[in-house]
């Protein structure tokens, strides 16, 4: 779980290494000149239409491939830059600049305004395109001339990489080498590059391989986006309305954290990674200019929805440090005033975030009480009665929670207990009371003996990381008829070696006389709940352990870091109120798990909530859940023990692909990369209801309208935006339950929820079985005469969309 400072509320995103995927894009060459006679047996290149402003200097004729005419060119290969290269030399501009031998003199004095046009020209001519070129040079892998016996001596291939390395820069070429590598990468003028091919320590030259994102193959390609596309060109859709869904006229806000503070923004979208900025508006945190942290989590959240639905216009709310800018955020994205009054249509149909709030500081049933995340919550639950389409990731805490019911007993000063059954560090028996705080495993490396050390006295920010975090929360929330008087105090022990001899603290001027071994606090938290106004039941520890918290057995625990020393911490529950039964919950941080884990009922604030679209992660390429993806149940009124899944708030709702790869991120994992995917489906889903029911939009008033009639328009209005966001999402819980895509227990269950939003071979029949459906049938036109009626259809339609979900059974 990434934090965000202050530690308030982390974004749902894990790091995790991905293998980068090399892809190749050619453009369709240009039409061009030749004076080479065709070579018999060659194709012959497809004619393109040329650009109007190169219309003078192209002309449609076929296309020859280029002989090379000299050992240099041989090297180019008989593509496109031995075209560029034969091109150029026989333009006036080359020869009049002395260029056309290719010498490290033509491209220092003798290079001119004109012969960089002619440059340039040439390689248009050749169809390289733009991306591997700047202005008149071109980005190429150059092949150094070494046997295959001599590529195996590191020694020797390191010194002759160098060494051609040098002789380029020497002449003014940009040059690269690439550690461990045959080659080297080069930005070269064309009109030295026949010079660079001549050399003798060159092997070939040719177009550089460029490495591109590749999260459109694993998530976009895993939810099999093709086949939703192409629902919008179906015979059901009017004719003049038909496209292919990629989003157009719409409009999804993504509430995140953002960088932009050394260009990465405009790095993106000249990859053509991010939306263009005639699509994109960006809203600054109040905390400083929009991207100000540098952080690239919401960067890599918007690729995957651009990916998707790039067609669609975005709206990208910076929200970093700040609670308010997240519900002030979702507010103007719904189109909301600060009271949540709606001002007219959202700016936004679909907003999502990848954010949650890794504390148990609400009541965890989906509504709010006297919590400070009432505001969000609220705002989100507007936006939605505002047809906005609103999507959370339910967390990554399905490993760092712990729940269970406080110890019973009338006496008051009670610990919790755990019922553990293990063993202190030294083997002997440990208290019941305590639980261990984990370092997450595998993190630290440390020896199986040593599993429990945590890092002590460490300079930030790995001290930050490190903490000792604890949130603590129970069933005792303010209501109208409750008051928050059972008192908690939860607590932060250390394991602390024993003391054999007597011995000098010098800092107290006292002696210390020998202690045994055992479990003392270091810190605690032990806010009032005595029913007083606004009290919560929440206590929080968040401790920065010092050197003097380590511990012997801790000692070389780190082998990456031998001077690091280590320490073992835990936590216990003191219930201070006589005869109290409460539903006590802990939430860690993503670095310190809770000894004892409960993985459902691990939703974080507002994935509870029962008017967001709560999406778990799943494993983008073998659907497996992933273990950190947080769970359901939401918990009973007031934070209570849940029996069984909420009615009308069942959670998750579905789930969606991680494990992803972005330009900003090489390995993008967590339940803030499935959000995005299922946000950005919806987005498509929507746009293909909406061409479903175009007919039944309300005209426009005339413009002597009265009050009541705008009033009673504006009510229709809303009411149609609810009814289009409450069927998309119907339509997509259909496709998730069904077609092999029910991946858990069979039917709803609370780690996938309804099941994987992947588009199988039935679906079109299941998004159109929520169409006709009854409760939307204010959204269709009156079916003509003579026509299926649209129970017989919405009958046909639910027959085929099981008959998918019987097929993968069967299978």
């Amino acid at each position: 779980m990434k934090k965000l400072s202050p530690n308030k509320f982390a974004v749902l995103g894990l790091a995790a290494a991905c293998a980068s995927v090399l892809v190749w894009s050619r453009q369709a060459p240009a039409p061009q000149a030749s004076s080479q006679a065709p070579v018999a047996g060659d194709s012959s290149r497809a004619l393109a239409a040329a650009p109007p402003s190169a219309a003078a200097s192209l002309r449609p004729v076929a296309y020859a491939a280029p002989t090379p005419r000299n050992p240099a060119q041989a090297k180019l290969g008989g593509g496109q830059l031995l075209e560029a290269v034969q091109s150029f030399a026989a333009s006036p501009a080359a020869r009049s600049a002395g260029a056309g031998a290719g010498g490290p003199a033509s491209g220092s004095a003798a290079r001119s305004a004109a012969t960089a046009a002619a440059q340039i020209a040439a390689l248009e001519r050749a169809g390289i395109p733009g991306r591997w070129r700047e202005g008149e040079k071109v980005k190429v892998s150059v092949g150094l001339a070494l046997s295959f016996d001599e590529l195996q001596n590191p020694s020797l291939l390191e010194r002759a990489s160098h060494a051609l390395r040098d002789t380029l820069l020497a002449q003014g070429v940009q040059a690269a080498a690439i550690n461990g590598s045959p080659a080297l990468e080069a930005l070269v003028p064309l009109d030295k590059l026949e010079w660079v091919a001549g050399l003798s320590e060159v092997a070939t030259v040719g177009l550089k391989a460029i490495a591109e994102p590749v999260a459109y193959t694993e998530g976009a390609n895993a939810s099999a986006l093709d086949t939703l596309r192409a629902f919008g060109n179906s015979a059901v859709v009017a004719q003049a309305l038909r496209r292919e869904l990629r989003g157009d006229g719409l409009t999804i806000a993504i509430m995140d954290q953002f960088g932009d503070n050394n260009g990465q923004v405009a790095a993106l979208q000249a990859g053509d990674n991010w939306p263009a900025a005639a699509r994109l508006t960006k809203i600054a945190s109040p905390a400083g200019a929009f991207g100000y942290t540098g952080e690239s989590h919401g960067n890599a959240v918007t690729e995957i929805v651009y990916d998707i639905a790039p067609n669609a216009s975005f709206r990208a709310y910076d929200v970093s440090g700040s609670d308010a800018a997240w519900v002030s955020g979702v507010q103007n994205a719904a189109n909301l005033n600060a009271q949540n009054v709606p001002q007219g249509e959202p700016r936004a149909q679909v907003i999502t975030a990848s954010l949650g709030f890794n504390y148990p500081f609400s009541p965890g049933d989906g509504s709010t009480s006297n919590s400070e995340f009432k505001g969000l919550y609220d705002a989100i639950a507007a936006a939605a009665a505002n047809g906005a389409i609103v999507l959370n990731a339910a967390g990554n805490h399905g490993q760092h929670y712990w729940d269970g019911d406080s110890t019973a007993g009338a006496g008051a000063n009670v610990y919790q207990n755990f019922g553990a059954a293990n063993l202190n560090p030294d083997g002997t028996a440990r208290p019941s009371n305590v639980m261990v705080l984990l370092p997450t495993a595998g993190v630290l490396g440390q020896p199986a003996a040593q599993a429990q050390c945590t890092p002590v006295g460490l300079s930030e920010p790995s001290a930050s990381t490190w903490s000792l975090f604890a949130a603590m929360g129970w069933n005792d929330w303010q209501s109208a008829t409750n008051a928050t008087d059972a008192d908690y105090r939860l607590e932060l022990v250390r394991w602390r070696d024993a003391v054999t001899q007597r011995v000098f603290d010098w800092s107290t001027w006292t002696w210390i006389n020998p202690t045994p071994a055992g479990w003392v606090q270091v810190a605690s938290s032990d806010a009032a709940q005595n029913g007083g106004a606004g009290q919560r039941p929440i206590e929080l520890v968040n401790y920065k352990p010092p050197q003097a918290d380590s511990t012997a057995l801790c000692n070389n625990a780190f082998a990456g870091a031998p001077n690091i020393r280590g320490g073992i911490f835990g936590v216990r529950i003191l219930r201070k109120t006589a005869g109290a039964a409460n539903f006590l919950r802990i939430m860690g941080s993503k670095a310190i798990d809770p000894e004892f884990r409960s993985n459902e009922r691990s939703l974080l604030p507002p994935s509870d909530s029962a008017s967001a679209i709560t999406v778990a992660a799943i494993n983008a390429a073998t659907s497996a859940l992933e273990a950190y993806s947080s769970r359901g149940p939401v918990l009973a009124a007031g934070g209570a023990r849940p029996a069984g899944q909420a009615a009308g708030n069942a959670k998750p709702d579905l789930a969606s692909f991680a494990v992803v790869s972005t330009e900003s991120s090489a390995g993008f994992n967590g339940t803030s990369a499935a959000a995005p995917h299922a946000a950005a489906l919806a987005l498509l889903g929507l746009q293909h209801q909406r061409q479903l029911t175009d007919a039944t939009v309300p005209a426009a008033l005339p413009a002597n309208a009265t009050a009541a009639q705008k009033a009673q328009r504006e009510t229709e209005l809303r009411q149609r935006r609810v009814d289009l966001a409450d069927l998309t999402y119907d339509s997509l819980v259909r496709v998730a339950a069904t077609g092999g895509n029910d991946l858990g227990a069979a039917g709803f269950d609370s780690s996938f929820g309804n099941g994987r939003l992947k588009f199988h071979a039935q679906s079109a029949a299941c998004l159109l079985a929520s169409t006709y459906d009854a409760r939307y049938r204010a959204l269709l036109p009156v079916q003509a005469q003579g026509r299926k009626s649209y129970d017989t259809l919405a009958q046909e339609n639910s027959v085929a969309c099981a008959a998918a979900a019987a097929a993968a059974v069967a299978r």
